[in-house]
């Protein structure tokens, strides 16, 4: 029976005396009421929390911004600069046909890879420095104001160092935006000069393959290196279809000896590492075979590499040349720096062949992000 057909009850007058309860009249239930209410509120609160979070919150950082800007200036550097030519088509920078154009060299500014140790640089190299300034008559300084592969780059541009050396994935940056000239590479006894870069894992990792990487976070020793940053991001991409912040993630270490070091202490899940290097800490005894494992091993790459700029004159780049090839490693301060490797002297390079290889991986590098 509906609310307006129920009978109306008989009120007590005030004089009544009556004991009998009286029933309370029916209202319209509010629970409906309550719960419309409460809906509303939270489609509102989460209205402006969504409004204040697209207009007030930042954007969440770009993992790959840093990787990204790199590719895009690497891009860049694919080509010799125009201000170079290359008549001969060896892909390194001619000479000036302009005598007044060659250095002036009264002081050769000498260096090995910027931002290397340039203390211990000086000390290693100083037998090689006496034996330039025998062959030149000229003084022969180490720049150790140079505390980066940039500021060595501008330094061989602006005809402040004249004679360097580059590492392997910087050697092609060198040639065409510095007119760097590669002449030699520390070789073995054959004149064979060949590394290869190799992922490395704790001796107790249960890593097997490279497949074995994904989810994981690789040590990369720089961009700038061949075997520490550029060649294992072109071969994880090509061989194993994997891709960074997609399929691993990768922090860099700064030094090839430190991330061989640290690997093996079980202070990362893996590293990329150049195994001449490798080769060289286990000699010196700074780590054991028995620390660390190798799950990839690359073909094989040129190493770091010593040049002169293009615009050097050529009676003195005769008598660099000279001392590159007469020089030898055993018993000096440089022995001491490459024996561990198996190095004794240098062997002349050709760039047009010799970083064919490298000059590829680094097409490959600047695509490494493209869409499919």
């Amino acid at each position: 029976m509906s609310e307006s057909t129920e009978p109306t009850p008989t009120l007590p007058t005030e004089q009544s005396t009556s004991t009998t309860a009286l029933p309370n009249p029916r209202r319209a239930s509010t629970w409906k009421f309550t719960i419309g209410l409460v809906v509303l509120l939270i489609a509102g609160a989460g209205g402006w929390f969504a409004y204040v979070y697209s207009t007030s919150m930042p954007t969440p950082p770009d993992e790959l911004h840093g990787l990204k800007t790199y590719l895009s200036n690497l891009s860049k550097t694919q080509q010799l600069a125009d201000v170079y030519t290359d008549a001969d088509k060896d892909l390194v920078a001619d000479p000036p046909q302009d005598p007044s154009k060659f250095l002036k060299v009264d002081e050769i500014s000498f260096s090995l890879v910027g931002g290397d140790d340039p203390k211990g640089g000086a000390e290693g190299w100083k037998d090689f420095m006496a034996a330039l300034e025998k062959s030149t008559g000229k003084k022969v300084t180490y720049a150790a104001d140079i505390n980066s592969v940039q500021e060595q780059t501008k330094a061989l541009a602006e005809g402040r160092l004249h004679i360097t050396a580059f590492n392997t994935g910087q050697v092609s940056t060198a040639v065409n935006t510095a007119g760097f000239v590669p002449l030699f590479c520390p070789a073995d006894k054959d004149g064979k000069y060949a590394y290869q870069m190799e992922i490395l894992v704790p001796a107790s990792s249960p890593l097997q393959k490279p497949e074995d990487l994904r989810g994981k976070t690789i040590g990369l020793v720089a961009l700038s290196s061949n075997s520490g940053g550029k060649a294992p991001l072109v071969i994880l991409k090509d061989k194993f279809g994997m891709l960074p912040g997609r399929d691993y993630k990768y922090t860099f270490t700064g030094d090839h000896v430190r991330a061989i070091k640290d690997v093996a202490a079980g202070r990362y899940e893996a590293v990329c590492v150049a195994n001449d290097l490798l080769a060289q800490v286990v000699g010196r005894g700074e780590v054991k075979p028995e620390q660390f494992r190798s799950i990839y091993k690359s073909e094989s790459f040129p190493p770091l590499c010593f040049g002169i700029p293009n615009n050097l004159s050529p009676d003195l780049i005769a008598k660099v040349k000279q001392t590159f090839a007469e020089f030898s490693f055993s018993g000096n301060s440089v022995g001491k720096y490459y024996e561990s490797r198996g190095l004794l002297k240098f062997a002349p390079v050709v760039y047009m062949n010799d970083w064919k290889l490298i000059r590829e991986v680094d097409d490959s590098l600047t695509r490494l992000l493209d869409p499919k």
